[in-house]
């Protein structure tokens, strides 16, 4: 596991909500298999142009990076071009920055054509203003005249073309991936199942609340998606048949989690795949109701969904983690766990009313469970 030191300039962020944003930023570098060995925070009214925390705390960092034989530095804040160039060469060690980490992150987990061509089309546009910025600022440093700056300029332009051409090219072939689901999308409607999606924050329990529902309803367990207690366990979006009751019948999809301040270029990398929210009959919010920071989770998800304006959808909160907690937070929800099973069959009862399949819903003679279809792109193969 690498070793590194995460560090941070706090500005407006009360002592609280700092804290919070660093412990998620330790989860998420335990994630993508880093250990935390110390963190290094700066307090400050404004970003240093050049190295973002300023030369004195840059020398701090340097020595505590040091004592801990780290191998890299994680930024919690965005750094340009310049701050990630300087930082790199004043501490001799790989820097990073949040959204950097994220992408490390999602190209560990993902496993589908889909999921690799967005993680690279987000990786070159998070690429692309730093190699402008860092590059310019370089050239400049070296002899500072005019033709040079120019010749740098051209150089420059030639590689913001490159990346604009790949980044081109991935859209279109995730727009033709985009047309094969969308072909799928019609022979979905056309089944006349009414699809439901799982959204909410990262590690708040949805790929183990679809597990929990294959379980509960004796679905082989060879259809069951991967689920872990780590920020971005899941990455591909999944689809599964599910039988309620009766002849009542769902399609329930995972999609990927949300997180605080999550960079625009992954929203628009991933929207093919979160086109499943787009076109779900309802949204089952998963929220921790262990997590202290549950509605500030459930305020991240609320604006994300803004983002992707889809707040005019039906939506239930669902509220995990039921034997974790000895108050329920809120009554407007149902209350699982998905360790145990309590609440399940609730929420089936809910999710039947909801849908308007509860005529469907009686049980008939010689009724049995269908088997349960996927749709996941990683079973249908490349």
């Amino acid at each position: 596991m690498k070793s590194i030191v995460l560090a941070g300039l706090r500005i407006q962020e009360n002592e609280a909500e700092w804290e919070q944003k660093l412990s998620e930023a330790a989860m998420l570098c335990k994630a993508c298999g880093m250990e935390v060995k110390a963190r290094v925070s700066q307090k400050g009214q404004k970003t240093h142009p050049r190295t973002l925390i300023g030369s004195g705390k840059v020398a701090e960092l340097k020595q505590i990076s040091a004592a801990e034989q780290a191998e890299g530095i994680v930024f919690i804040n965005e750094l340009s071009g310049i701050q990630l160039r300087n930082l790199s060469q004043e501490l001799a060690l790989s820097v990073i920055d949040r959204s950097a980490l994220i992408l490390e992150i999602f190209e560990q987990r993902a496993r589908t054509r889909q999921a690799r061509l967005q993680v690279e089309a987000a990786r070159l546009a998070y690429q692309l203003p730093r190699l402008v910025l860092g590059q310019i600022h370089a050239d400049q440093q070296q002899g500072g005249g005019v033709r040079n700056r120019g010749a740098g300029e051209t150089r420059l332009e030639r590689s913001r073309r490159t990346i604009e051409k790949q980044i081109r090219d991935l859209h279109a072939q995730l727009k033709q991936l985009q047309l094969q689901q969308s072909v799928q999308s019609r022979k979905r409607r056309r089944s006349g199942l009414k699809q439901v999606c799982l959204i909410g924050y990262s590690n708040a329990g949805k790929s183990s609340l679809m597990n929990a529902l294959l379980t509960f309803r004796s679905i082989s367990p060879t259809k069951q998606v991967d689920a872990a207690d780590q920020l971005f366990a899941t990455l591909d979006s999944a689809t599964r048949r599910i039988k309620l009751a009766g002849r009542a019948e769902i399609l329930l999809s995972d999609t990927v989690g949300f997180v605080r301040d999550l960079p625009d270029f992954l929203l628009d990398a991933f929207e093919s795949t979160l086109q499943e929210i787009q076109e779900a009959d309802l949204l089952l919010e998963v929220i921790d109701a262990s997590d202290p920071q549950w509605e500030f989770q459930h305020e991240v998800v609320m604006q994300t969904l803004r983002r992707l304006q889809v707040l005019q959808l039906d939506r239930l909160l669902v509220f995990n983690k039921a034997d974790r907690v000895e108050q329920w937070p809120r009554k407007d929800g149902i209350l699982i766990s998905c360790q145990t099973g309590q609440g399940l069959e609730e929420l089936i009862q809910e999710l039947l009313l909801r849908l308007d399949l509860t005529s469907l819903a009686k049980p008939e003679i010689g009724d049995e469970f269908l088997s349960e279809l996927s749709y996941n792109e990683d079973e249908r193969g490349e």
